[in-house]
């Protein structure tokens, strides 16, 4: 099994929903823990948009500080961002790293329409970040990361 680290902004948002799923959907091959820069509290509409999936976030265990795992010298196969490019150049690599993937997803606590449309936003990302999820466990099995050989 390939140790993936999913970090994100905030602790609370975009890295659950990709942790969620490569939980779920790629659980033979990878173990998962997400981290983020800034702790804050679980987005409650990230909780409704997943809880419609199925996934009960309000019970999960939340996510690492990114310091605090480079403090303690935290390893992971795979580094997975899901942000800005601004935030993944901030992200250092891990020790063991052999991959990292950048995944851009707009950060649902940014969104500052109507609580609607924000509803609408939050699960038009949530289901990008599934699609990059079985696109990257699809990748996987077909043996395109080579460097994880």
């Amino acid at each position: 099994m390939l140790d993936v680290l999913i970090v994100s902004e905030y602790n609370f948002g975009k890295n659950l929903i990709a942790g969620t799923y490569l939980r779920d959907l790629g659980g033979d091959y990878f173990t998962v823990a997400c981290a983020g820069f800034e702790l804050i509290p679980l987005n409650p509409i990230v909780t409704i948009i997943m809880k419609l999936e199925g996934f009960d976030l309000s019970t999960c265990d939340p996510p690492h500080s990114v310091s605090e795992l480079i403090e303690v010298g935290r390893r992971c196969d795979i580094l997975i961002t899901v942000c800005s490019k601004r935030i993944d150049e901030k992200c250092p690599d891990f020790p063991g790293q052999l991959l990292r993937l950048n995944w851009r997803h707009s950060d649902p606590d940014k969104i500052t329409e109507s609580r609607s449309d924000r509803l609408q936003q939050t699960r038009i990302m949530r289901d990008s970040i599934k699609a990059d999820v079985i696109n990257f466990i699809n990748e996987y099995k077909e043996g395109k990361f080579s460097v994880l050989e």
